[in-house]
């Protein structure tokens, strides 16, 4: 998800040891007619003045992805940026979070890191100091106490990679598809979202950030306060975040609407007439329902065969980057939701100018929104780590209470990324997802507290259509041809999709695959199973019907273009709920709730796995 207003200096590594493998390699052997070029290689940042360089930590931190991604370790730069602007677009959507020009002269290998540091292994903490409390429930001191912590860190010089700003430009680049998997593949972004990756990398990142805040006011037991918006009482932004005057934890980039409001965690077009049900728990306790899907897979079709429609391998079965990569529930969920509530919105229909309506951003250009609303910026506001905050703890009640358990694949297990630690003296500190797994072992803990009554922890949804709609064999609804473009407030029945018998084992899931939208807006459809196309628009998390959603939180453009997504929903949950596990075939509706259009190249199946 490249930004509209950046261009990637997009490097061609040198040739790694023999034992470091592709990021994703291919089982087909390497073609011989690629050369690799020795030279040098510098990096420039405007007029040669460094000390505001941001890009530090976006290049450092990544360090592969382990298994089958882990050649991203041998050449760190493999994806410097650039942020410059576009001169053809007056309006971006999100900041650049800094000005300056940094980019390889040399492009045949990598750039060297500008800050020498060691990089060491995480070793887990010996015990728990953190107790991460609700942000709306803290006393006078330790509000206080948050705001100091964040206030030195805004005044920290942007070239130490743990200042606020170097903070922010570490998610912008890992969310806005700053990196890329292969240089000469602009459309193929690497962004920690769709995938199994989302979980695991925001706990790092989060922890990373509150190490730096303990250490900037001394206290090694300083804990960052989450948003608690899963209980009544934490709904609405917390107060600390909203007085404007001298507050370090302000952001005036935020829909200013919703500043007193109590938040829609089913938001984006979603139904006004009842209150959403906030978390949809019955897909499984597998990883895979609630932490997403691998970065890398077995493709079995490629864009090129979308557009024909066919699934035929014309090129061979490859191992590559996940074209339509999907959300884990985690993600999918109140995540999502959040995010586009509370960030400042530009207009519905796109802008271009100020008298469009596009938003000033900070830095004085025009765009189409900013700071939680948009992934380029969302880490500018305060309110995002305590938003994050609390979606690791969702992950931690998951893992605790909920009986969840992460993968045991090696490839996830052994993946890495290294991050900047200690204010003072940064250093890189090569973090795995198996360190990670437990929240103790990196030294905090949740307030147990606040876990004793969550009023959706036993929820159950209703049916929204009693006499419901029987599905397949009780369908006259034509069935559409696919691809089709999904467009307003205009359902669409999928009649007839087969269910298969259940295999030991594994799950039922309904996949939507071939999701083609433009990243620069909000997109989101609805997906239910047996809801006469009458009653569909009244669908939602509250109903026994639902099946879940797609949505993304907008981010820049890939390539200059839309980016293809997928969907996979764990239904068993539902087809029990609807009394519908015997049968062999059920309707699927697709439900638009926003104003963008989104193709669908492929139609819906339900599948074991």
């Amino acid at each position: 998800m490249a930004s509209a207003s950046a261009t990637s200096s997009l490097l061609v590594p040198a040739t790694p040891a023999a034992s470091t493998p592709s990021a994703c390699p291919s089982k087909k052997a390497a073609g011989a007619g690629r050369r690799r070029r020795t030279v040098s290689c510098r990096a420039s940042a405007g007029g040669g003045n460094n000390d505001g360089l941001l890009w530090l930590p976006r290049r450092d931190v990544l360090a592969g992805l382990g298994g089958v991604a882990a050649g991203l370790a041998g050449y760190p730069d493999l994806a410097s940026l650039a942020l410059e602007a576009n001169p053809v677009e007056s309006c971006r959507r999100g900041d650049m979070v800094t000005e300056k020009l940094v980019e390889c002269s040399d492009r045949g290998l990598p750039c060297p890191p500008q800050m020498r540091v060691p990089i060491v292994d995480f070793v887990p903490e010996g015990a728990v100091k953190r107790v991460r409390r609700p942000a709306h429930l803290l006393d006078r001191e330790y509000q206080e106490k948050y705001k100091e912590a964040v206030g030195k860190m805004r005044a920290l010089p942007e070239s130490n990679p743990l200042s606020f700003a170097a903070q922010a430009a570490v998610h912008e680049a890992y969310c806005d598809g700053h990196y890329r998997y292969d240089p000469t593949e602009k459309n193929r972004p690497f962004d920690v979202h769709f995938s199994w990756i989302f979980a695991p990398w925001h706990r790092m990142y989060i922890y990373f950030y509150e190490k730096a805040l303990g250490q900037l006011i001394g206290d090694d037991t300083f804990a960052l306060p989450y948003w608690n918006w899963d209980a009544p009482g934490g709904m609405g932004i917390p107060a600390i975040f909203k007085d404007s005057f001298a507050n370090p934890l302000y952001d005036p980039y935020r829909d200013q609407t919703h500043r007193d409001s109590l938040i829609d965690l089913d938001y984006i077009h979603s139904p006004k007439d009842v209150a959403p049900i906030p978390f949809q728990i019955r897909g499984g306790k597998g990883p895979r329902a609630y932490l997403g899907e691998k970065l890398c897979s077995e493709a079995s079709f490629r864009v090129k065969e979308i557009n024909e429609r066919s699934r035929r391998r014309q090129d061979g079965q490859k191992i590559k980057p996940n074209p339509s990569a999907s959300q884990g529930t985690l993600e999918r969920m109140a995540h999502t939701a959040v995010h586009v509530w509370v960030g400042r919105p530009g207009p519905k229909g796109g802008c271009t100018t100020l008298a469009d309506g596009a938003v000033l951003g900070h830095d004085g250009m025009p765009h189409c929104g900013n700071d939680m609303g948009f992934l380029g910026s969302a880490g500018r506001d305060p309110l995002f780590y305590s938003h994050h905050a609390n979606v690791d703890r969702m992950w931690h009640l998951w893992s605790t209470k909920l009986g969840g358990a992460g993968f045991d694949d090696p490839e996830w297990l052994d993946a890495s990324f290294v991050f900047y630690d200690d204010v003072e003296k940064p250093r890189l500190v090569r973090m795995k997802f198996r360190d990670v797994l437990e929240a103790r072992n990196l030294g905090y803990t949740y307030d147990e507290e606040s876990e004793k009554a969550l009023p959706w922890f036993n929820s159950k949804p209703t049916r929204l259509c009693p006499g419901g709609s029987k599905g397949g064999s009780g369908s006259r609804a034509a069935p559409p041809e696919f691809p089709l473009t999904l467009r307003g407030d205009q359902a669409v029945v999928v009649p007839g999709v087969a269910v298969p018998a259940k295999q030991a084992g594994k799950d039922l899931v309904l996949v939507v695959e071939g999701i083609e939208y433009d990243p620069q807006t909000d997109n989101k459809f609805d997906v239910a199973i047996n809801v006469p196309k009458e009653d569909a628009l009244k669908v939602g998390p509250q109903c026994s019907e639902y099946a879940g959603s797609f949505s993304a939180v907008p981010s820049s453009k890939a390539g200059g273009g839309t980016l293809l997504g997928k969907v996979s929903l764990f239904v068993d949950g539902v087809l029990a709920d609807l009394g519908a596990s015997g049968d062999a075939t059920v309707d699927v509706v697709l439900v638009p709730r926003t104003a963008a259009e989104v193709k669908v190249y492929l139609p819906p199946t339900i599948q074991n796995a």
